[in-house]
C-alpha cells in the first residue's frame, strides 16, 4: 500500500521539484587568460624546442 500525504497537505505546501543545480558560467575575460596562457606556454616550449635544435644541429 502506498504511503499518501495528508490531503490538507498540498493546499498549504505545495510540493515543487527541486530545480537542477547549474554551475555559474565563467566570464569572457577567464578565457581569453587561459587562451593567453595556453599560447605563452605553447610559444615557449617552440622556441626552447627551436633553440636546442640550432644548438646541437
Amino acid at each position: 500500500m502506498a504511503v499518501l500525504a495528508p490531503p490538507h497537505c498540498s493546499k498549504c505546501c505545495p510540493v515543487v521539484p527541486p530545480k537542477p543545480v547549474v554551475p555559474p558560467r565563467l566570464p569572457g575575460s577567464v578565457w581569453v587568460g587561459f587562451i593567453l596562457c595556453a599560447a605563452a606556454l605553447i610559444g615557449g616550449w617552440a622556441l626552447v624546442m627551436w633553440l636546442f635544435s640550432s644548438l646541437f644541429s
